[in-house]
C-alpha cells in the first residue's frame, strides 16, 4: 500500500474540492457509471464531462489529475452547502468538510452529545470525541482525559516491564525518558 491522499484506487473523481470562500471544501465521490451520468445530467452547461477521456471509470482514473482540476474549476463557484445539496439531490455522494470550530457548533453533533467536555491537567476544559454511536444496553461514559506526555512512564517501566525502581531512577537521571 502507498499513500493516495483523498483519491480512490477504484475510480475518479474522488477527493476534497475547493469551494467558494476561504478554506471551504466539499468531499465528492463519483465512482460508478450511474453517478458519472448523473453528474453529466446535472452539469449540461459544462463540455468537459462528456470529453472522451472521461467517458469510462478507467479513462477518468487515467486522467485523474486533469479531471480533478476541471472539477475544482466548477466547484469553486459554489459554497460547500450549495454544492453538497446540488450533488446529493442528483444521487452523488458529497459532504461538507468542516473545520474544528464548525464541528463544535454543529447542531446534530451537539444533539447527540458527540463531544465530551473534560478537564485536562495541562490545557484545561477541552472537547474530546465521544462515541460515534449510542448503544441502549451498553451506554458509553466519558473516562479520564488523555494522559500527559510521560505520565505513565514509571508505571509502564516498573510495573508492566518489570524494571527495577533503582534502574528506572538511574535512567530518569540520565535523561533517557526525556523530561518527565
Amino acid at each position: 500500500m502507498t499513500r493516495k491522499g483523498n483519491t480512490s484506487s477504484y475510480g475518479a473523481p474522488c477527493g476534497i474540492f475547493r469551494c467558494q470562500g476561504e478554506d471551504q471544501w466539499c468531499a465528492i465521490e463519483i465512482l460508478s457509471a450511474e453517478a458519472w451520468e448523473a453528474f453529466c445530467r446535472l452539469t449540461p452547461e459544462l463540455d468537459w464531462p462528456r470529453d472522451p477521456k472521461f467517458v469510462t471509470a478507467i479513462h477518468r482514473k487515467e486522467n485523474e489529475e486533469e479531471l480533478h482540476q476541471l472539477l475544482e474549476s466548477w466547484t469553486i463557484n459554489f459554497t460547500p452547502e450549495e454544492l453538497m445539496a446540488r450533488l446529493q439531490s442528483a444521487g452523488i455522494i458529497a459532504g461538507i468538510v468542516k473545520n474544528p470550530k464548525e464541528l463544535l457548533a454543529d447542531a446534530q453533533l451537539n444533539h447527540y452529545q458527540f463531544f465530551w467536555w473534560m478537564e485536562h491537567p495541562e490545557i484545561g476544559r477541552f472537547p474530546y470525541h465521544g462515541q460515534a454511536m449510542k448503544l441502549s444496553r451498553t451506554p458509553c461514559q466519558p473516562r479520564l482525559p488523555s494522559p500527559c506526555l510521560g505520565q505513565h512512564t514509571e508505571y509502564v517501566s516498573c510495573e508492566i516491564l518489570g524494571m527495577w525502581r533503582e534502574e528506572f531512577v538511574a535512567y530518569l537521571k540520565e535523561g533517557v525518558f526525556g523530561k518527565l
